[in-house]
């Protein structure tokens, strides 16, 4: 978290700094994800789990293999994913993980993304998220419900599309609607000027070889009433614009969605009337 706090102090003050050195920093604004230290409860709440790792390969920060941590709890037929968001890790879903062990029948699989938590990365990415999701399912096989957070919702869709599966379930929290979107906000809170937010997009396409609005959900959302899909959002949350989801669930009619008025972007996910809806509608048999 310190390293974190001193780029984003850097990242007030630009006058200083060289063209190069600016863009440097702000790569570092977007892509590096502060560690937070475990809880207590979730260090006991991993001791429980059957640890794994995987590696998946990272062509555009570190150029290597990136070995990435997971979580496995239980051993029944039913596979559930857990794919956390930004600057998070498998042990934020704690509050979830704790009600999805009272039921029978399903294995729990977490993990965290390269470059968040106790993964390998100085700087992560949407595509290394997308990447260790697919990596899982290929090792463990297909899941029957699959659970995001914010960046981790967007990755799980990406990485379904791409993998061209189809699970039983989507559960999609808080998801990122449009990856530019987020990444002008994260600029906007230390006030970076548009000018050299622009220049910053130039440098992402750059390195990915395609603008970052390739990257909005519409252009990879190809399921239909098919898929049973249920989102939950707060309309006030300060991370993703909910405009931007409005407008998404408006073109997709069938896709299931509350809004949780209030709860907070990061607090969603141990939102105890969205834990309740969850297991209720999803997971109805518990012990």
């Amino acid at each position: 978290m310190k390293r974190y706090r001193q780029i984003y102090q850097q990242a007030q003050n630009l006058s200083q700094l060289e063209p190069t050195a600016i863009d440097d920093l702000l790569w570092k604004l977007i892509c590096y994800a502060p560690k937070i230290p475990l809880r207590l409860a979730q260090q006991e709440l991993l001791q429980k789990a059957i640890p794994f790792q995987l590696s998946v390969n990272d062509p555009y920060f570190s150029k290597s293999q990136l070995t990435f941590n997971g979580f496995r709890w239980g051993n029944g037929d039913k596979k559930v994913l857990l794919t956390h968001g930004w600057s998070s890790k498998a042990a934020d879903f704690s509050a979830l993980i704790e009600q999805l062990l009272l039921i029978e029948g399903i294995e729990i699989i977490a993990f965290d993304a390269p470059g968040n938590g106790s993964s390998q990365a100085e700087l992560s990415n949407l595509i290394l998220f997308t990447e260790a999701i697919k990596e899982i399912i290929t090792h463990f096989g297909k899941p029957s419900i699959v659970i995001g957070h914010s960046l981790g919702a967007m990755a799980n869709i990406i990485a379904m599309q791409q993998l061209q599966i189809v699970p039983d379930v989507l559960i999609s929290i808080a998801p990122v609607i449009r990856l530019k979107a987020l990444f002008c906000n994260m600029m906007e809170r230390v006030n970076i000027p548009k000018e050299i937010q622009e220049n910053f997009f130039t440098s992402f396409q750059s390195t990915f070889k395609r603008p970052a609005t390739d990257y909005d959900l519409d252009t990879y959302y190809n399921f239909d009433q098919h898929l049973e899909h249920w989102i939950a959002y707060d309309e006030d949350d300060l991370v993703v614009d909910s405009r931007y989801l409005s407008a998404f669930l408006r073109d997709r009619p069938w896709i299931k969605s509350v809004n949780y008025k209030g709860a907070g972007h990061e607090r969603l996910i141990k939102h105890t009337p969205l834990l309740n809806e969850l297991i209720s509608n999803y997971f109805p048999i518990t012990l």
